[in-house]
């Protein structure tokens, strides 16, 4: 690993959303296979402070969060994770197994899907940037609508041992999303999506630790980034990273001998079409078991007034329905002995 200083950027920054600041030398580091990047660090927040969360990812375009689980959970969550992942790890053991993924993981986890992504600091701060508010159009006045934010995607991502860093890249341009500079500062609404990072262990600049341009999210559509504005976002076990879709960022590089597993739960606004059609992939079976709150998060119950409806009524209805035909067929009332 070599490090470097660079005085590039001894200078006046003139920004039209900060402070103007001075900035001092940076320390670089280049990892063999990958970028150039900057050894500064992303701002880390705890989740007990929502409101200071809120305002580093207005600021930075995302924010460490501290606090958000424990190693005990971590454990859980891992293990939940592992016999998808060693099953394509095996498969893929006389070559390069890259990135190896577990997807559908939202429920395959009862602790992420439960205990994690319920917490209410942390739906607070998603639905800050992503619940959306209007009033319908009607003649005869109506009634306001707050609709808030779905699942979108979830899997587990495990970079193996010499995969290079992914180019930088916004993960919004899965909806085809350009974007107008924020000349005064963040605008909210103008985010469809965000994500959250979980590691399943310590994360390194090393070990493929998720790198992140601080304050991307502001740009317009025709800036890109240089390497060296990338910062490795290295973390313990027990907190996460928590990103708007808009903001620049990627994969890192694992120069290690081991892989690096980082639980990824990716959220947009409910009107949105979710990037992982997961509702092909989950069974009847499976839904009845989790919370309402985890059922409404993944679309299976209907946002104000109609949005996600089936036959005019909540999916689990249906599942619902069918359960009292089944009990109705098999009953002892039911059978006939004619």
């Amino acid at each position: 690993m070599a490090v470097l200083t660079s005085n590039l950027n001894i200078r006046e920054h003139n920004t039209p959303f900060r402070t103007p600041v001075r900035f001092q030398p940076r320390v670089l580091i280049y990892l063999p296979g990958s970028l150039l990047v900057s050894a500064d660090m992303a701002q880390r927040v705890s989740l007990e402070d929502p409101e200071r969360v809120i305002r580093a990812i207005e600021s930075d375009g995302g924010v460490i969060l501290t606090g958000f689980s424990n190693v005990a959970e971590v454990k859980k969550v891992n293990a939940d994770a592992a016999p998808y992942l060693e099953a394509i790890i095996e498969e893929s053991r006389n070559q390069d197994r890259g990135t190896a993924r577990c997807t559908r993981f939202f429920g395959r986890s009862e602790t992420a899907r439960e205990v994690w992504l319920q917490q209410p600091a942390f739906l607070q701060i998603v639905n800050h940037f992503l619940r959306t508010e209007s009033v319908p159009y009607n003649d005869k006045g109506s009634t306001p609508i707050t609709t808030d934010a779905i699942l979108s995607a979830s899997a587990t991502l495990d970079i193996g041992p010499g995969m290079q860093a992914q180019d930088l890249h916004r993960d919004d341009f899965i909806w085809q999303q350009t974007h107008t500079a924020h000349s005064e500062g963040y605008k909210l609404g103008s985010d469809v999506g965000m994500g959250l990072l979980v590691p399943g262990v310590r994360t390194t600049r090393e070990n493929a630790a998720t790198l992140f341009v601080p304050a991307s999210h502001l740009w317009d559509h025709t800036r890109r980034p240089q390497a060296l504005e990338a910062v490795a976002v290295e973390m313990d076990v027990g907190e996460a990273f928590l990103f708007l879709a808009s903001t620049v960022h990627a994969g890192g590089a694992n120069s290690t001998l081991e892989g690096r597993p980082v639980h990824g739960f990716f959220y947009c606004r409910s009107w949105i079409r979710p990037e992982e059609n997961q509702h092909m992939w989950f069974t009847k079976q499976e839904v009845r078991t989790w919370s309402s709150a985890a059922q409404k998060q993944a679309g299976y119950l209907l946002d104000n007034p109609f949005l996600g409806h089936c036959n005019e009524v909540d999916p689990v209805e249906l599942f619902r329905a069918s359960d009292r035909r089944i009990e109705e067929q098999t009953s002892p009332a039911s059978t006939s002995y004619i």
